[in-house]
């Protein structure tokens, strides 16, 4: 069989395509390929009513959704949560306590062995972890944006009288107050597992409702060698099962 080494990019299908599924430079065979594929089919068909709306997926606080493809030695897995179920609020944070809230969130989602409990048989090693969020100034690439449009607007109008600064300036602060106030924003983790046994690994427990306890439903597509499905887990049914 051959192999490629590829990196692996897909993507939830929506309008904007900007979500994606699992980003990371692995080997491949080309049976894994298939499976990819079919993941990105799962989705487009999952989101399909969704898309019709013109968004990827609904944003509801307490709702989180899990992507996961477990094939071969691979369990791959996309988390996107509400940032208000994770740290608390959804807008930038610009002041220390709140930064330090959202690097704590961070933190703690990266320690995967505290939400996914692996069988220890099946030898399961995290490969790669990341987060993603535009919850901090260095991030929000749309806010950088919007402060040059502004720099560069003042001085196109350096000629105006001073109320006239004035009252663009309130203007642009109250829109951005009402835009921190309104915006809603998502958390995504990433997880890439390698596991030497995989034939041990039949069960796993999402201890993410521990972790998180405003969460109380985790909606799951899941791509194993038995098929394609989906489910939904919550607290008192957090568990997921692979060989069904």
């Amino acid at each position: 069989m051959i192999c490629y080494v590829i990196t692996v990019l897909i993507f939830q299908q929506g309008a904007s395509m900007k979500r994606p599924f699992i980003q990371s430079s692995v080997l491949l065979t080309g049976l894994s390929l298939s499976w990819f594929a079919l993941a990105q089919q799962a989705h487009s068909d999952s989101t399909s009513h969704d898309h019709d709306h013109g968004a990827l997926h609904a944003h509801v606080h307490g709702e989180a959704t899990l992507d996961v493809v477990f094939e071969g030695n691979m369990l791959l897995a996309s988390l996107e949560a509400p940032a208000a179920d994770i740290v608390g609020f959804e807008h930038l944070a610009k002041d220390p306590e709140s930064q330090a809230n959202v690097h704590n969130a961070e933190a703690q989602l990266k320690l995967a062995e505290t939400l996914w409990a692996l069988p220890s048989a099946a030898a399961c090693e995290l490969k790669e972890v990341s987060v993603s969020h535009q919850l901090l100034a260095t991030t929000d690439h749309g806010h950088d944006k919007d402060h040059d449009h502004d720099h560069d607007h003042d001085h196109k109008h350096d000629n105006h009288n001073h109320n006239a600064h004035k009252h663009d300036a309130d203007h642009k602060h109250d829109h951005d107050h009402d835009h921190d106030q309104s915006q809603h924003s998502d958390i995504q983790v990433e997880y890439n597992f390698f596991c030497e046994h995989p034939e041990h690994l039949q069960t796993v427990s999402i201890q993410l409702f521990e972790s998180f306890p405003s969460l109380h439903n985790l909606s799951v597509q899941m791509i194993t060698p038995q098929g394609q499905k989906g489910l939904t887990l919550s607290p008192t049914q957090p568990r997921l099962t692979f060989n069904e």
